[in-house]
């Protein structure tokens, strides 16, 4: 009778597991004896490209026990700081206890995770352990590691500069743009006339981040969201003319006078089969820079244009070689070849100073 009990309470006991189990989204936890520990080769890291076929972390933990011998599969799961895991990148691992990352890879996870380049930022880090689909994943502990990766391509089409030692002072939407450097797209530049006076950069207009200002050393602070620090503002100290270089791949800024020498000229615009190559489109001037000149123009069609004075060809500038024709910013020079354009909305920046021209596609 006893038997037969025991064996009624067995079969009510399995059934209702089954039922319980019938549901997909029903997840039975099991808590293990001791969860997986995760441990890290190292906690700061900066990645470069020169780097990226290279090591850049192992990270390595304990077994979980579960208190029988189970087949346990584990996955890594890399999020920012202050998410709780909402939106993590998860890297199926298997039975392994040991997971090494290259520059490459792990660069990887930052750029899908958006961190801003060249600017350490935290990543939270855990593995979780998972016996079956019917239970719940166990989690370890959660490592904070530092991470600085770096971008293949620039995130900014420019960035622009803000303040009262610029034109438009402090209006965001109207800061003034950087130049690109003909020979590393992640230096920004910017020779022209200046303000005694306080300024900042801006990565996008009419936003105040991402920003750069200068941290308590005089050096390069970065404000990733508006949540942030408002970082302090770098100094002009004298007006006249100065270069503002702003490199994003070592983080630093340089600010150094320039001698400003070159003809002024009344007008520039840009020229081409748009305007069946005889009379320019004209570009503004700058109130404060006259040697910086600016337009929007749009391309009904792939085309090519230069730059030129309105009184016809004998100042005109070009690209600096048939190499970088096609780029949408360069060092151009006197007669260079003509530029190529892809149809569509740009704002067009040049200084006939430096020969520094800028196209920034529009919506």
């Amino acid at each position: 009778m006893k038997s037969t009990f025991k064996n009624i309470l067995t079969l009510l006991a399995l059934a209702l597991f089954v039922f319980a189990c019938e549901k997909d989204e029903d997840k039975v936890v099991i808590s293990p004896k001791a969860n997986a520990s995760l441990a890290a080769s190292q906690t700061n890291i900066v990645l470069t490209e020169a780097d990226k076929g290279k090591d850049a972390v192992t990270f390595s933990w304990k077994a979980a026990n579960f208190g029988y011998d189970a087949a346990v599969k584990y996955s890594l799961q890399f999020g920012k700081k202050g998410d709780n895991f909402a939106t993590a990148k998860t890297e199926e691992i298997g039975n392994s206890f040991v997971k090494t990352y290259t520059v490459s890879a792990l660069n990887n996870i930052a750029t899908e995770l958006e961190l801003p380049g060249f600017s350490p930022s935290d990543l939270e880090v855990r593995i979780t352990a998972r016996i079956s689909d019917q239970y719940a994943p166990t989690s370890s502990n959660v490592l904070t590691i530092s991470v600085t990766p770096f971008l293949s391509e620039p995130e900014y089409p420019t960035v622009y500069l803000v303040g009262e030692a610029v034109e438009n002072g402090w209006e965001n939407t109207k800061a003034s743009a950087m130049f690109r450097d003909e020979t590393d797209p992640f230096v920004y530049t910017y020779s022209g006339n200046f303000k005694a006076g306080a300024f900042k950069i801006l990565g996008y207009l009419g936003k105040w981040a991402p920003q750069w200002g200068a941290n308590s050393t005089g050096g390069l602070a970065f404000r990733a969201t508006e949540a942030d620090p408002d970082p302090s503002s770098f100094t002009i100290p004298t007006n006249g003319y100065y270069t503002v270089k702003l490199n994003l791949r070592s983080n630093t800024i340089t600010i150094e006078p320039y001698e400003a020498t070159g003809d002024a000229y009344a007008s520039i615009g840009i020229i081409g089969p748009f305007t069946n190559w005889e009379n320019i489109a004209p570009m503004t001037k700058s109130a404060l820079n006259p040697h910086i000149w600016s337009t929007e123009y749009t391309f009904a069609e792939d085309t090519e244009m230069k730059f030129r004075i309105a009184e016809g060809w004998s100042v005109n500038w070009g690209a600096d070689s048939d190499a970088t024709k096609a780029r949408t910013y360069d060092k151009g020079k006197r007669d260079g070849p003509n530029i190529a354009v892809k149809a569509g909305k740009y704002q067009i920046y040049f200084n006939d100073l430096t020969g520094y021209y800028l196209l920034v596609k529009q919506p």
